[in-house]
């Protein structure tokens, strides 16, 4: 989906169904009716059985960091450095973005990877940037605790 202002494309979502109106992503997984097999992003047949009738299910908001990397050298359009992190969510493992202004890195030009485990919330934002067209995705971002629950 892209959003577009006075005629030319500004956003475009990818990975994304679609944004709620607080911002969280909508993700969508496929669930086999024969083998629960559970699938990210959506497929139209299982790929643990050859089932091709997949039920749609919406991801919940939370996950947990299965592994986190530091990308140092990127794609063009896609400043880094930059965070990836593993993601199991709801059955599933995806590959998200960190928003690392939430982590224990303060220095942004040396963001550090989440420990796995770490639980985080699902968000969206921007990635990078290809043609001109701001690109937006899911992300993730670790799940602050309040200060007295430490």
């Amino acid at each position: 989906m892209t959003t577009q202002t006075s005629g030319r494309p500004e956003r475009r979502l990818v990975g994304v169904d679609d944004l709620r109106p607080d911002g969280t992503p909508v993700l969508t997984i496929s669930v086999c009716a024969r083998c629960a097999g559970r699938w990210f992003p959506p497929r139209e047949v299982c790929s643990a059985c050859a089932h091709d009738a997949l039920d749609p299910v919406e991801a919940g908001p939370e996950g947990v960091a299965y592994a986190s990397t530091v990308v140092r050298i990127g794609a063009p359009g896609f400043p880094t450095p930059y965070v990836l992190t593993y993601v199991d969510v709801d059955g599933v493992r995806l590959l998200a973005h960190t928003d690392t202004a939430h982590t224990d890195s303060t220095d942004p030009s040396d963001p550090a990877p989440l420990a796995p485990g770490t639980p985080v919330v699902l968000t969206a934002g921007p990635t990078g940037t290809v043609g001109g067209v701001e690109l937006w995705s899911y992300r993730v971002r670790p799940v602050t605790t309040p200060e007295g629950d430490r």
